[in-house]
C-alpha cells in the first residue's frame, strides 16, 4: 500500500473506531475502549519501557522524545509527564485532530502531520529517546528501511531507540542469508511457472470467518522471484486465492493476499500462511490458490497449475435457488407437410418446384458454413489474443484494483527480516542492545530492538 493509500485508510480508521485501530484489543471493538483506560495503557507501557532501559544500562536523557505513528497519543502523552519536551507524528490528520483534543500539556506535547517518506521536518540528533510500537508493522517494507534510517538520524548521541516491527510469521520463517530486492517491471510469461500445495485438504469454516492456510510454493521457473514492489507499489509477487462455486464457476476473484518473505531463486521453496475469509453465503465451495504479479497477471493465465481446496461453508445467507423450469410436456407429433397439406405437395413435386427448392437450400447453407469456417478462423487467429491480451493487460488489472481498492479501511500487516533491520541499523551508526521477541496472533513473530547510538560514534 502506498503513502497516500495508507493515510486514506487510517484517516477512515480514526473517523471509524480510533481508539481501537490504535490498540487492537479484540474485546474493546466498536467503541469499546474507555478513553482514561487507553491513556493509562500508555502511560504503563513508556514507563515499563523506561524500566528495561534502566535495566540494561542505558541513561536516557529526558530532554526530548519522539512518538513515531502516535496515533490519538496514548503514549506521547505519557511522555509530556516524563521529558522536558515530546512529539509525536503520524500520517492520519483524523488521529492527530483527535490528539490535540486529548493533549493535556500543549506547552510541552507538540503534534505533527507528516505523509512523506522521510523525516525531513526534524533537524539531525534532535531527540534523545525515539519511540515506535505497532506502526511500522503496517507500512510497506518498501518505506520501512528508510524510515528506520530516518528514525537513527534525528536520534542524538548517546540517545536510544526503540521500535517494534514483526519478524516473520512462523511458518515462514527465512535464512538469515534470505534477500528482498526490488522488482523491476513485469515477469515474463515463463517465469510464472511455480508449483503449489497446501496440507490442508478441505475445510469446513463459518459465513465470513477469517484462517490462516500454509501453503508451500516452489519456484520451477529459471528466473528469479523478487519479493518487493517498485517504488509505486506495482509488481509483487504474492499467494492469493479465489472462491470458486461447486460447479467451479468463479464466486470471488480476489480475497487474501501473502507476499513472498524474501526473494525466491529457482527451484527454492518457502511456506506462507495465506490468510483467507470464508463466503458470506452458505454452500459448497472450491478455495482456489494461485500466484499473483499484482498488476500483470495470475500465474495461472500463463498456464502455471494451481491447487483447489473443497471448503463448507455454513451459519451465513441461506444460497438463493433459482426454481427449476418444468420440462416441455410431450404433445403430440406434428404431421409431416405431406400430411397436412396433400395437394400442395403433389403440385411441388409434379412441377419440381421442390427440387429447385432443395438445391438452392443446399447452395445457401455451402455458402453459410463457409462464412463460418471463415469467422471462426478469423476469431482465433485475431480476436482471441487479443481479447487475451486487453483482459491480462487491462481488465484484471482494473478488477483487481476494483476488488482491492480503498473502499473500506483496512490494516496491512507487514514483516520485515531480522538480519534486514540488524543491516540497516548497523549501516545507521546504531548498536542493537536487545531485542525482546513476542508471538503475535496469527503467527507474527514481533521483534522489539533496542538500539544505542553511541556519543562518540563508534559502535
Amino acid at each position: 500500500m502506498r503513502l497516500r493509500a495508507l493515510k486514506r485508510h487510517w484517516d477512515r480508521l480514526a473517523r471509524q473506531d480510533p481508539l481501537w485501530a490504535v490498540l487492537t484489543d479484540p474485546g474493546k471493538r466498536d467503541g469499546g475502549w474507555d478513553v482514561d483506560q487507553f491513556f493509562r495503557a500508555g502511560t504503563e507501557e513508556l514507563s515499563a519501557v523506561l524500566q528495561r532501559a534502566a535495566r540494561l544500562g542505558v541513561v536516557v536523557s529526558r530532554r526530548r522524545a519522539l512518538d513515531f505513528g502516535c496515533g490519538v497519543g496514548r503514549v506521547t502523552q505519557a511522555m509530556a509527564g516524563s521529558f522536558d519536551r515530546c512529539d509525536g507524528v503520524d500520517i492520519s490528520a483524523s488521529m492527530l485532530r483527535l490528539a490535540r483534543r486529548h493533549n493535556r500539556d500543549p506547552a510541552r506535547c507538540s503534534y505533527h502531520l507528516n505523509v512523506a517518506d522521510d523525516l525531513a521536518l526534524f533537524p539531525d540528533a534532535s531527540f534523545t529517546f525515539v519511540f515506535s510500537t505497532l506502526v511500522l508493522q503496517h507500512i510497506a517494507p518498501t518505506y520501512t528501511s528508510g524510515y528506520i534510517e530516518e528514525l537513527l538520524r534525528v536520534l542524538a548521541p548517546g540517545g536510544l531507540l526503540v521500535f517494534q516491527l514483526p519478524s516473520h510469521r512462523t511458518a515462514q520463517l527465512s535464512s538469515d542469508h534470505a534477500v528482498s530486492r526490488t522488482v523491476a517491471a513485469r515477469l515474463p510469461p515463463e517465469a510464472c511457472r511455480a508449483r503449489i500445495a497446501a496440507e490442508t485438504t478441505a475445510l469446513v469454516l463459518q459465513a465470513d470467518q477469517q484462517v490462516d492456510v500454509k501453503v508451500a510454493v516452489e519456484n520451477c521457473s529459471s528466473f528469479v522471484w523478487p519479493a518487493l514492489p517498485d517504488r509505486r507499489g506495482r509488481f509483487q509477487i504474492k499467494v492469493a486465492n479465489h472462491w470458486l462455486t461447486e460447479a467451479g464457476a468463479m464466486f470471488e476473484r480476489d480475497d487474501g493476499r501473502c507476499p513472498l518473505p524474501h526473494d525466491m531463486a529457482p527451484s527454492s521453496r518457502v511456506d506462507v500462511m495465506l490468510g483467507v475469509t470464508a463466503p458470506l453465503i452458505d454452500g459448497v465451495y472450491s478455495l482456489e490458490v494461485d500466484l499473483v504479479q499484482e498488476n500483470v497477471c495470475w500465474f495461472a493465465e500463463r498456464g502455471s497449475p494451481v491447487i483447489r481446496i473443497p471448503c463448507r461453508v455454513a451459519g451465513g445467507m441461506p444460497a438463493t435457488s433459482s426454481s427449476p423450469r418444468p420440462a416441455p410436456t410431450d404433445g403430440a407429433a406434428e404431421r409431416p407437410f405431406r400430411e397436412r397439406h396433400p395437394r400442395v405437395f403433389h403440385v411441388l413435386r409434379v412441377t419440381r418446384l421442390r427440387d429447385v427448392y432443395w438445391t438452392w437450400r443446399r447452395g445457401l447453407d455451402a455458402v453459410k458454413r463457409s462464412r463460418d469456417r471463415l469467422i471462426v478462423s478469423a476469431s482465433e487467429a485475431v480476436y482471441v489474443p487479443l481479447r487475451d491480451r486487453v483482459h491480462s493487460h487491462l481488465i484484471a488489472p482494473m478488477i483487481n484494483w476494483w476488488r482491492r481498492g480503498p473502499f473500506a479501511a483496512r490494516m496491512e500487516m507487514h514483516c520485515v527480516p531480522r538480519s534486514e533491520v540488524m543491516s540497516i541499523l548497523a549501516s545507521g551508526g546504531g548498536r542493537v542492545v536487545d531485542i525482546e521477541e513476542e508471538l503475535f496472533p496469527r503467527g507474527y513473530l514481533s521483534c522489539r530492538y533496542w538500539v544505542c547510538k553511541d556519543a562518540n560514534g563508534i559502535n
